[in-house]
């Protein structure tokens, strides 16, 4: 960060709890909270602050992935889902009630909204249908993977309307609506992100909830968000992952050494281009392969850095509670995650 003093007054807190976090045995609830009492958590909302204001968020995200992989994913999904709301109409219930429940980490902010953002790149089905019943909608399918669905929450996602491929919104849901949501999976790592599936049958959303009918004019202001907030997180991991290699090129492993100039070159160029990105005056103009190429590079880059990280550490990066151990079950996830890197690269070679 360019702010030495807060950089160290987010490892302050983030580092110390990284090992209970990760056993589940810490709230990333809490972590919000220090994040809403530090002024950070809803800094840079497109088309309400300035650029330098997003960038900073980009900042703070990489700089908490650096100490705690959940904690930076729990603050994007929060983070998020602020964007999403702050689309609401104004005097909306969403922007005007919940809205401020998310800014001071009242509620959580979940995103379900990978499917509305792969529908939108390339066309695939939406997997929530909805049909109207006076100002409610009928709300059936089911989300595979969302994340910070913890009481008190909301999630938004997209639905289509069942008889009608044309005619698409975004709505918002909560505990409270009876959406079926099981205990989550036991996860390789971020299992304290209280991630699930959540299941649609005859679900009945107030109107209230619907956030807007202009799904395509929705996603194009808040697709920046959502990848370049994702890229830092990738940004924070490969920085620390980079910094333990780099400490540990001694005697044999100088070996290594080319690896990590190769490496950190590439952070320094990814890091560049995210912070263009970031610092645009309209992020909504740039294009969606670039954000997607970004994505795609910082995953890929985050991924390999920590296997060197591994290789530089040797045996005790491999004992089952080393952060180096947890850096590699984070990094595992990065291919994964939607968009994963199979949808990634499908993307960019339709485009190409």
């Amino acid at each position: 960060m360019s702010d030495a003093a807060l950089a160290e007054r987010i490892r302050a807190f983030v580092e110390p709890r990284a090992a209970a976090v990760d056993a589940c045995q810490a709230s990333l609830r809490d972590g919000l909270v220090f994040l809403h009492e530090a002024g950070l958590l809803d800094v840079g909302v497109y088309g309400r602050d300035a650029a330098t204001d997003f960038e900073r968020l980009c900042e703070v995200t990489a700089t908490i992935a650096q100490f705690d992989m959940s904690q930076a994913f729990a603050l994007w999904c929060h983070r998020t889902c602020i964007e999403y709301l702050n689309r609401a109409a104004p005097g909306a219930w969403l922007r005007t009630e919940v809205l401020p429940e998310l800014l001071e980490a009242r509620r959580l902010g979940s995103t379900a909204f990978a499917a509305g953002m792969a529908h939108f790149l390339g066309g695939t089905p939406l997997p929530v249908t909805f049909r109207r019943d006076g100002d409610e909608l009928v709300a059936n399918g089911r989300i595979v993977w969302a994340s910070n669905l913890e009481a008190l929450f909301i999630s938004v996602t997209a639905a289509v309307n069942e008889a009608d491929p044309t005619d698409r919104l975004v709505f918002a849901f909560t505990e409270a609506d009876g959406v079926e949501i099981p205990p989550g999976p036991e996860l390789l790592a971020l299992q304290s992100t209280a991630s699930s599936s959540a299941a649609f049958n005859d679900v009945r959303i107030p109107g209230r909830q619907v956030l807007t009918e202009d799904f395509e004019g929705f996603v194009r202001c808040v697709l920046p968000t959502f990848i370049t907030v994702q890229s830092s997180f990738c940004w924070g991991l490969t920085t620390r992952a980079l910094a333990e290699a780099e400490r540990g090129l001694t005697g044999q492993r100088e070996i290594l050494r080319d690896d990590y100039d190769r490496l950190a070159t590439h952070a320094r160029d990814a890091e560049a281009t995210l912070r263009a990105f970031a610092a645009s005056e309209d992020r909504a103009t740039i294009a969606p392969r670039e954000l997607l190429a970004l994505r795609l590079e910082w995953g890929t880059l985050c991924v390999e850095s920590v296997a060197l990280e591994a290789k530089v550490a040797g045996g005790r990066g491999y004992m089952l509670h080393s952060d180096t151990a947890r850096r590699m079950r984070e990094a595992a996830f990065l291919p994964v995650q939607a968009p994963t890197e199979v949808q990634l690269r499908w993307l960019l070679s339709r485009s190409a």
